[in-house]
């Protein structure tokens, strides 16, 4: 054995040993965790931090290292916080809006024994996973009358999140107006933008003036705080109640088919589904489309849907989304992904999932 192999031999045998520490650190660190949370105290104490840097870099005998462990220790630190906000975020689900959303409905279905964060934006709740303050987020990605909402597509795109699941909501559309109010008294109909759309009919029947809200919850919410026999939101029957409001009318939307599916996003991807999904970047030239195309039809591949979005800073130019059939795992599914690699600017694999109905 030569001196390198020695000196291989015993990083190996200490890098056993700092495996062993750094479980025991980790099983220590739970516990920190449990008590901060208990006591609604933060993750990070600069002032903590920074005593255990000044106090634990003595330990070190040559000076050579000093610097070197500083930086170690700071990793390590690094490391413990982001698995106390790991720990932290278990069993919290972001979604965006107030109670009584959509979105908020549809994480009470599907996680209905987890704690709910409503947020003010979709980047919001993308940034709350990222983050670990939330463990998933249910977002909505598309609606059979509205289309697809695009700022949601375009964060999947830059995120680095995955797809967990997805889930087809019913929407029905109801009018809600104060309890005194009748439909003869609504001049001003508030609510999100695609349910206005989805309402279209219905409201030019009505010839009333339409304002677009963040969300239907906190247009329910708008109109019940104005306390105005004229203002009315458009939204789900159950904002009524929340909200102390009055169903005037029923079924509004023009398509009495109108589904919304939301898309369930975390950090780790799953290996169970029958669907998958890809965000791809192509060459901008003819015949780069057709090209996939080709190779999805000919590794044997179903496309449930095909998407295209603009790339920022690239006028004209765009991503592409395509849902599948299949498990990522397949041997098919491999061999077409490797394929498509060679010839694409940019391959996000947004992972497998199933697709449930309301």
């Amino acid at each position: 054995m030569n001196e390198l192999e020695k000196a291989r031999k015993e990083i190996e045998a200490i890098d056993s040993q700092m495996a062993s520490l750094y479980e025991q650190r980790m099983d220590a660190v739970r516990h920190v965790i449990s008590y901060k949370m208990e006591n609604n105290l933060p993750i990070y104490d600069k002032q903590r931090e920074e005593k255990l840097i000044e106090k634990n870099r003595k330990y070190i005998k040559n000076p050579d290292y000093e610097l070197y462990y500083v930086d170690f220790l700071k990793h390590v630190m690094e490391n413990s916080k982001d698995f106390q906000r790991s720990l932290q975020s278990q069993d919290i689900v972001a979604y965006c809006g107030i109670k009584g959303a959509f979105a908020h409905m549809t994480c009470e279905k599907l996680f209905p024994q987890s704690h709910t964060m409503g947020l003010s934006s979709f980047e919001d709740v993308f940034d709350a996973v990222v983050q670990k303050r939330a463990q998933y987020g249910v977002i909505p990605f598309e609606n059979t009358n509205s289309g697809l909402v695009g700022e949601v597509l375009d964060a999947l795109n830059s995120y680095p999140v995955y797809i967990l699941g997805a889930y087809n909501l019913k929407v029905e559309q109801c009018l809600l107006g104060l309890p005194e109010a009748t439909l003869k008294d609504v001049e001003w109909v508030y609510s999100k933008d695609q349910a206005l759309s989805q309402a279209k009919v219905f409201l030019q029947e009505l010839n009333v003036k339409t304002v677009a809200y963040p969300n239907t919850a906190l247009a329910a919410q708008y109109v019940a705080l104005e306390k105005d026999i004229h203002k009315a939101a458009i939204g789900a029957k159950e904002n009524a109640a929340f909200y102390g409001l009055k169903v005037l009318a029923t079924h509004i939307e023009e398509n009495n088919q109108n589904t919304t599916r939301f898309m369930v996003i975390g950090l780790e991807p799953s290996n169970q589904g029958d669907r998958f999904s890809l965000c791809l970047v192509i060459e901008h030239k003819a015949g780069s489309l057709a090209q996939i195309i080709d190779i999805i039809g000919k590794h044997g591949l179903n496309m449930q849907c095909i998407q295209s979005r603009p790339i920022k800073g690239r006028p004209f130019e765009y991503f592409f989304f395509i849902e599948f059939d299949g498990n990522l795992e397949d041997e098919n599914v491999q061999h077409c992904l490797k394929e498509i690699r060679t010839i694409c600017e940019r391959v996000k694999v947004l992972g497998n999932y199933t697709l449930k109905e309301d």
